[in-house]
């Protein structure tokens, strides 16, 4: 069976489903499935909280569902033929734009920020309901970095009834400078993705040092946690955000707090934001970072990739207590962060991709939850941008055009900020590299410039519209709002309570390089 959906009850529109670890397709509830099986579900809501069960039986541990929603129908069948798709991925590989001839800088990005953006996405799709055994129910998306507060060892219980902790593991030298790992290196996270690479693991260290400090200085208030999570959310909402979304679209819905794209329903992460354009962050991965350790020495991609778990060829080092990360490969935070130097930066927002991200390790997993892993090339690798393109493909996303005039439909009916008419056909194929741009002006890639698919179409629009320095109007719509309402959803959070961060900053406002100094000033070894 494949990824599964359930098109709407009670104002649920698209819910991917895995049954006892297998992907299923339910698309009614009344029973009938694609497949011909027949499965009953009822649903149960409970102010906020949506539970799914199957009739008759109790849910086992290993029942999962991800809920996703759907901004546009979906299409009746795929847009393309997978061959095509696996062509234009072959395409994007080619030399030299794969050596980086085309590739530029996002200058307004440092290159922290790329990993950041990985932290909310998967936080926003971590499937938050089967932590750490916490009850069976699915809540509207919200952006609590709960993928970091729940751990996988014992803990103190949170007002939720769910585990939650905020532990390190140490280096091999025994400084605590590491997530927490088992004997093998397997990390002690409610969400192993977030050891995927180095610098997303090392952000983790770092967002978990600022829970503690603010653990330490939290006499006489309730919540440390809460008081952490607030100042989080205000560094995407004012740090991240401003830094990628075209700023028409972000002044818009910061002006308005409203979401008229998304509209109104459960609250649950478009699928157009989880398979398309919050993806456009690989773009800005880097091949070689050329300052990343400490002592300033730099990092290649494939480096950071191989010191995690996830990685085949794994460069945790043996200690007597288990696999650790070597010492002297813990990140120097203020290499990646705006300063007093030129920090290092993300790269450009285009199709020219990093060449690494072609041939990642099959072992890496996927950030679209409850969605099946990567497909292997047979040789223990993924290419990263095929796989993007086939997903989407698979989860029969519209193309780039028809979300394009459906988005214009919508926001000229809500009153909202319009964007700008879709891309001119000819310019999709006007790409940096010669040979990527041959393949799209050709008679065989026709279908590719009438119905582009939508990842493709907003690294195009990024482009276009930006020269790759930030997402594009559309895919910043569908990324503004879904955040947006993402921090909306959160009771305690920033939107909806009266919160300023009480942090100084020597540069006169909070923001990640803040953060970073804080810790640095205050965090101290718990004992």
């Amino acid at each position: 069976m494949g990824i599964g959906k359930i098109l709407k009850n009670n104002g649920i529109r698209v819910v991917e489903a895995k049954r006892f670890g297998t992907p299923g397709i339910y698309e009614r509830f009344d029973g009938i499935s694609r497949n011909g099986e027949r499965e009953q579900f009822t649903a149960t809501i409970d102010g906020s909280e949506i539970a799914f069960h199957p009739k008759g039986e109790t849910t086992p541990p290993d029942f999962r569902f991800t809920p996703y929603d759907r901004l546009h129908p979906e299409t009746a069948q795929p847009l393309h033929d997978d061959a095509l798709l696996s062509e234009l991925a072959a395409r994007m590989a080619d030399a030299p734009a794969r050596w980086g001839k085309y590739r530029f800088d996002a200058m307004g990005i440092p290159a922290a920020y790329t990993y950041l953006g990985q932290l909310i996405a998967h936080d926003l799709t971590w499937d938050k309901a089967h932590a750490n055994g916490c009850p069976s129910r699915f809540r509207p998306a919200t952006l609590d970095f709960g993928s970091v507060s729940h751990g996988n060892g014992p803990a103190p219980q949170t007002t939720s009834g769910c585990p939650g902790e905020f532990t390190l593991g140490r280096t091999n030298a025994g400084r605590p400078d590491d997530l927490p790992r088992g004997a093998d290196g397997d990390p002690r996270l409610a969400d192993t993705r977030n050891d995927q690479n180095l610098t997303l693991s090392q952000l983790v260290v770092l967002v978990t040092k600022f829970y503690q400090v603010c653990a330490a200085q939290s006499t006489g208030q309730p919540d440390a946690a809460l008081t952490a999570r607030r100042h989080l959310q205000w560094i995407v909402l004012h740090d991240y955000l401003p830094r990628v979304i075209d700023p028409v679209v972000y002044r818009d819905v910061m002006a308005s707090g409203e979401w008229p794209l998304l509209g109104e329903g459960a609250g649950l992460v478009p699928i157009e934001f989880a398979a398309a354009s919050f993806r456009l962050g690989h773009a800005m991965v880097r091949y070689r970072y050329p300052h990343w350790r400490q002592g300033g020495s730099g990092a290649s991609l494939r480096d950071l990739l191989r010191f995690t778990h996830h990685s085949a060829s794994s460069r945790l080092v043996e200690t007597g207590d288990g696999k650790r990360l070597p010492d002297d490969w813990t990140v120097d935070w203020a290499l990646l962060l705006p300063g007093d130097h030129a920090p290092g930066l993300s790269a450009s927002i285009d199709e020219n991709l990093a060449h690494t991200l072609f041939a990642l390790p099959d072992t890496i997993g996927d950030c679209l939850a409850s969605a099946p892993p990567p497909q292997g090339t047979g040789t223990g690798t993924i290419n990263l941008a095929e796989h993007t393109l086939l997903r989407g493909n698979h989860l029969h996303l519209p193309s780039g055009q028809s979300l394009s005039a459906f988005a214009h439909a919508r926001l000229r009916t809500a009153g909202a900020a319009p964007l700008p008419r879709r891309l001119p056909t000819p310019r999709l194929a006007q790409t940096r590299s010669p040979e990527l741009a041959a393949f799209l002006a050709s008679e065989s890639a026709a279908a590719l410039r009438s119905d582009t698919p939508l990842w493709f179409y907003f690294l195009r629009e990024a482009d276009i519209h930006a020269s790759g320095q930030h997402f594009g109007p559309l895919a910043s719509r569908i990324t503004m709002e879904t955040i947006y309402r993402a921090i909306w959803n959160d009771p305690e959070g920033i939107l909806r309570r009266d919160f300023k961060p009480d942090i100084a900053s020597l540069h006169g406002r909070f923001d990640l390089k803040a953060l970073h100094d804080h810790v640095r000033t205050h965090w101290k070894p718990v004992t």
